[in-house]
């Protein structure tokens, strides 16, 4: 029997399952652990309330052209959350909305239909 052939392909087989584990595993954290990781670091970061003031405008004016009420409560201006840091630690702890006082964007026509807290803690 000549068992240099036989080792030579269970090598070549171990060796091949174990290149894909290793590309399953690096799949894995590209494709699902990574965007785990950003949402978690999103989710206590502020947003700059200068950019969603004139995110929240732009917004304005598009919902304004809506007729129909259940397209401006779905409408960017009415849905769009913005991360505040309420208390100075640099930790997002409020969930505001376009309409609120912080934001201070004022859309008549739209913001009366909208139907969300303007503030909304988070836990």
């Amino acid at each position: 029997m000549n068992k240099k052939g036989a080792e030579l392909s269970m090598n070549v087989i171990i060796i091949s399952i174990l290149v894909i584990l290793v590309l399953v595993v690096v799949a894995f954290f590209f494709l699902g652990g990574t965007a785990k990781l950003f949402s978690g670091i999103k989710q206590f970061s502020p947003d700059n309330i200068e950019i969603a003031v004139g995110d929240c405008n732009s917004k304005c004016q598009l919902a304004q052209t809506y007729s129909n009420p259940t397209q401006i409560k779905t409408s960017g201006y009415c849905r769009k959350q913005v991360m505040v840091d309420g208390d100075g630690d640099d930790i997002a702890d409020e969930i505001h909305r376009c309409y609120s006082n912080t934001i201070g964007v004022e859309c008549p026509g739209v913001e009366e239909v909208c139907g969300y807290e303007s503030v909304e803690n988070i836990e």
